[in-house]
């Protein structure tokens, strides 16, 4: 029985080497540094809400309610509005708006006075809305339209549209901003990129990199847990501890 036992260890030790000593690896990354710092939320600054009690507000501010005839001449009669508020951007105060237009969620800026909707961002107004969120000053490398996302792609999980805007420094940064109000979306930088591959290894999905329930994991995972009890079940027949003694 020890003897089988001991190769049925050794060959699956063997066979799953590679897969556990990548998921000690990935653990181990994911423990060293904080989600806030591989996300990249260390870089850019936050968004400029407007408190309630702070600032004076323009004294021709439109009221929620009257802003249905800017998103009329915009989206046409197909749209449904689910919040609204109040936001400064480039030193203008404006409504944020968030609704549902051909089934679809958006998100749009508004004039203060609800006169319209301002326009999607062009590629410069993209760069230099993505440079003026940088704590620090960044190199930009390049601005692309994104209208597709790729499976496994570092925006997977986003819709497109959205403006990349690639930086050199800092941390090899890219911003993925939103063509209606230029928020941020996502950022990516160099430590999540390994972040990213660590967790693909660590789920064993290699090609969306997202799903953890699949069949390959479960057996591996079980079969992990297999070389682990064997190993502790070889010890408990070899050691002196547990080995009946013998009389003289």
């Amino acid at each position: 029985m020890k003897v089988l036992l001991r190769k049925i260890h050794r060959w699956l030790g063997l066979l799953m080497a590679a897969q556990i000593v990548a998921w000690m690896a990935s653990g181990l990354w994911f423990s060293i540094f904080p989600i806030e710092t591989i996300r990249g939320e260390h870089l850019t600054r936050p968004a400029e809400d407007l408190q309630s009690g702070g600032e004076p507000l323009p004294l021709n501010l439109a009221a929620p309610a009257a802003l249905g005839g800017a998103l009329d001449a915009h989206f046409g009669n197909d749209w449904t509005l689910s919040s609204a508020r109040l936001q400064r951007w480039n030193g203008e105060i404006l409504w944020r708006v968030a609704g549902v237009s051909a089934e679809r969620p958006f998100v749009r800026l508004v004039r203060g006075d609800g006169s319209a909707v301002l326009p999607r961002l062009s590629a410069a107004e993209a760069e230099r809305e993505a440079l003026s969120w940088l704590l620090q000053p960044g190199e930009v490398r390049s601005v692309a339209w994104i209208d597709q996302i790729e499976p496994g792609g570092e925006i997977r999980g986003r819709e497109p549209p959205l403006w990349q805007v690639r930086f050199s420094e800092p941390e090899s940064l890219n911003l993925y901003l939103d063509p209606w109000t230029g928020e941020i979306l996502a950022r990516r930088t160099a430590r999540w990129r390994i972040f990213d591959f660590m967790w693909m290894l660590h789920i064993m999905d290699f090609e969306t990199r997202d799903d953890f329930n699949h069949p390959l994991l479960q057996v591996a995972a079980a079969l992990g847990l297999i070389v682990a009890l064997g190993g502790v079940l070889l010890w408990a027949f070899t050691t002196s501890v547990f080995r009946r003694r013998r009389t003289p």
